[in-house]
């Protein structure tokens, strides 16, 4: 694919570090458009213990979830319940390459559209829930663009402290960030919930992502 330039200067940047939990699949047969909607407000009436995307939608609805309490008990309480209402119901105690392929195939068969999700920008692999989120920002504090990062590539970019750690993500990513060692980059405004990282305006420069 090929690189595109950022537009605008980037001044800031915001590393994210979000919370890992236990990751489970959901697979359910749906008879009408009323049958998937109850399997939607199911899972959001359960936020924020359990986080939740789809992942197909049509006659077979299907959600990746992500439960930050290490009590998996709920878990079993929704598939009890999913299985008292609807016909086929899957529960996969994971999220992982083997069961994102079971999903691409059910609905191929069963004539359900796949719903795009992200996907870790350096080894590609499809990543309901980053681990890492990198924001790029310009001057006006307006959003450039953003890198998303699974666990597995999150933990093997190291450093002695977070910039560098930053640095070390970025340059695994591919894209064209190896600027970013010869800016002059300060912590700034950083927060529980993200690292923030200035760029000395007399530095700001125009990166190129994928």
């Amino acid at each position: 694919m090929p690189r595109r330039t950022i537009p605008r200067a980037v001044s800031r940047i915001c590393v994210e570090p979000r919370p890992r939990g236990f990751r489970a699949v959901y697979l359910v047969e749906t008879q009408s458009e009323r049958e998937a909607q109850d399997v939607a407000r199911l899972f959001s009436d359960f936020a924020p213990a359990i986080q939740s995307i789809q992942l197909s939608r049509g006659k077979l609805v299907s959600y990746a979830v992500q439960l930050r309490d290490q009590d998996q008990s709920l878990l079993a309480e929704i598939e009890t319940f999913l299985k008292k209402n609807f016909g086929f119901v899957i529960l996969h105690r994971s999220f992982d390459p083997l069961i994102y392929d079971i999903v691409q195939e059910l609905c191929k068969d069963s004539g359900s559209d796949l719903i795009s999700i992200p996907k870790c920008d350096i080894c590609g692999k499809p990543e309901p829930f980053p681990e890492t989120v990198i924001t790029f920002l310009d001057s006006r504090n307006t959003k450039v663009a953003s890198r998303l990062y699974c666990a597995t590539c999150t933990a093997e970019s190291g450093g002695r402290n977070n910039k560098e750690f930053l640095i070390s993500l970025l340059e695994a990513d591919g894209s064209d960030f190896g600027i970013l060692r010869r800016a002059s980059i300060v912590r700034s405004g950083s927060s529980k919930k993200h690292i923030a990282f200035r760029i000395k305006s007399d530095a700001e420069q125009q990166f190129a992502v994928t």
